[in-house]
């Protein structure tokens, strides 16, 4: 479990109200709620709830769910947020791969609330004091067991006086507990917790408790934004990409008196709804939008680099990084200051971030992230203080916002909202799985989200490729990147001589010096995608697109800077 930030989620039992301090304004102390770090706790909207009630009726028959609920994104193979109600961790709602649907995993206190009418097991009197201690149920001590219990169900166990003592995980069908031997449920949470006190709130109660906090934190943080701007002397923008972060971080920098442009990146992967969001705030300001495209660059790539994943993610450069500096290139040659959504709950390496750092990967952009030290719920609280206006995708169940295919996604979030191309993404993923000879379960379990098969997988595959670097028909565009060495002069067909290094291209590749390299050079002029990461790397601009691809001008001083983030390379 890793703390990328203080824990700071407390409850103050008196009022059932979930704060972001330690003393309620009732006067009375706020308990520390007991969450799994990084402790990014967020609102549950109607669809998450729904979602829930869904789940628990289809388990146990009946649900119990109040206005306020609280989402805490947990580690696990896939979805996974602990529900927290009434201060208390009510269970887990996580996406179940094998099973593909979305499951409930209550903790006991929880469950007592609830009128279970199905998914129960009920232990023998012999068997509650050792389920109590520490054992799983077995299936001599099983009782009583409802007919629908299929194994790998999650299950609440009762005694025989119907008190929940315990919940978990079958390990057969209910119609084989009983009058069998081996381990009926695998006990997850046992104990008879105290159910607490109900008294319900709404959103309108859990602001109105928490605006101190919320005001002293953006007092704080229009004063960096005003300090920040002053000392940097540089245009500023906002980098808004749609998402609730970058909304927040907006109203700050509006907040603090500045109206900046807005820097939009439009990977070609975005949903329709985020999309129309950044146009419609843009509108809403009346402030300049200044928007990169990258069009068809992820279909025009994915043929030559094959499927993105998590360890192999070609697309951001080609269809973001590259965009971005392009696009501040061309707008702010002199530089330009990003203000930036970005937290630390978020992950480890944003974490090690301060609130403003130089990026590596855009030349020229000094980010300034003033909710750095916000957790989601801050930004929540002050979104619906501000009555403001967020993507709706928010509302459909969405924790963040990001491309509709992209492989840091679980499978959960695909199952929440398809995009229309993804048809075509699947036939993209089947016909690399039949070219690769890949097991079904690379296609049914999401492991094309992986190069190589996670651990947490039972299977084993191995994707080689080796990538062609076709000259033939390619010898201008073979001749112009070799002016990255130096003057290139042509000695005979295929053969060249650059820097008193003989190059020969017909047949393969061979030089007489630095042949790695050289190969290098020549598969990036070959495969060029015209993402646009070298041209941004380039200092003396150089490097232009000639008919979507990168072209070497004149101005080259062969100091093979733009070698180092070409994808074609970093990738291969």
């Amino acid at each position: 479990m890793i703390r990328l930030g203080k824990l700071v989620l407390h409850h103050c039992d008196f009022c059932n109200l979930p704060l972001l301090k330690e003393v309620c304004t009732c006067g009375n102390a706020a308990r520390k709620v007991a969450v799994t770090p990084p402790g990014d706790v967020r609102p549950a909207f109607a669809r998450d709830r729904e979602l829930m009630k869904e789940v628990m009726e289809r388990q146990f028959g009946s649900h119990h769910i109040p206005e306020v609920v609280l989402l805490n994104s947990a580690p696990a193979i896939d979805k996974k947020d602990e529900v927290i109600m009434y201060g208390k961790v009510a269970g887990n709602l996580y996406y179940d791969i094998w099973k593909a649907r979305f499951a409930f995993q209550p903790r006991t206190w929880y469950a007592s609330l609830l009128e279970v009418k199905r998914g129960y097991v009920v232990a023998d009197s012999g068997a509650v004091d050792s389920i109590l201690k520490s054992s799983n149920l077995m299936a001599p001590g099983v009782k009583e067991v409802h007919e629908d219990v299929r194994k790998g169900d999650e299950v609440v166990i009762f005694d025989e006086e119907m008190n929940v003592i315990a919940t978990g995980k079958a390990r057969m069908d209910g119609s084989a507990m009983r009058g069998s031997r081996g381990m009926a449920v695998k006990v997850r949470q046992r104990g008879r917790e105290k159910i607490p006190e109900i008294r319900e709130v709404t959103w309108d109660d859990v602001i109105k408790a928490n605006e101190d906090v919320i005001r002293r934190m953006v007092d704080t943080e229009t004063k960096f934004i005003e300090r920040t701007i002053k000392k940097y002397d540089l245009p500023y923008v906002v980098s808004f990409s749609g998402g609730k972060d970058s909304l927040v971080t907006l109203l700050l920098v509006l907040e603090a008196g500045f109206r900046p442009p807005l820097l939009f990146l439009n990977t070609g992967l975005e949903f329709e709804e985020t999309v129309h969001h950044v146009h419609e705030v843009a509108d809403a300001f009346g402030l300049e939008l200044l928007e990169g495209d990258a069009g068809d660059k992820f279909w025009e790539a994915i043929d030559f680099f094959g499927i993105p994943a998590k360890d192999y993610r070609w697309c951001c450069k080609t269809c973001k990084l590259g965009v971005a500096a392009m696009l501040i290139k061309k707008q702010f040659p002199r530089g330009v200051l990003s203000f930036i959504g970005q937290r630390r709950y978020e992950s480890e390496h944003r974490a090690t971030h301060g609130k403003v750092w130089k990026n590596p990967w855009v030349h020229g952009q000094v980010a300034a992230s003033p909710i750095q030290n916000w957790t989601a719920l801050h930004v929540w609280l002050y979104l619906f203080m501000k009555k403001a206006a967020w993507n709706p995708l928010y509302e459909q169940g969405f924790e963040r916002i990001g491309c509709w295919l992209c492989p840091a996604s679980d499978m959960g979030e695909f199952a929440l909202k398809r995009h229309p191309e993804w048809e075509k993404f699947e036939k993209k993923l089947r016909a690399f799985a039949e070219r690769h000879n890949l097991p079904d379960e690379w296609l049914r379990l999401g492991l094309w989200r992986w190069r190589r098969p996670p651990r947490w997988c039972d299977v084993s595959y191995e994707i080689t490729e080796e990538r062609e670097c076709v000259v033939e028909g390619n010898e201008e565009r073979v001749v112009n990147f070799l002016k990255l060495l130096g003057e290139v002069k042509k000695r005979d067909v295929g053969r060249y001589e650059v820097n008193g290094i003989t190059v020969e291209t017909d047949g393969g590749i061979r030089a007489s010096g630095r042949e790695d390299e050289i190969r290098d050079i020549i598969c990036r002029a070959v495969n060029c995608v015209g993402c646009g990461v070298c041209i941004a790397k380039c200092d003396q601009n150089a490097i232009s697109l000639r008919d979507g691809r990168a072209w070497i001008g004149d101005g080259c001083i062969h100091c093979m800077q733009c070698m180092d983030e070409c994808p074609v390379l970093v990738f291969t």
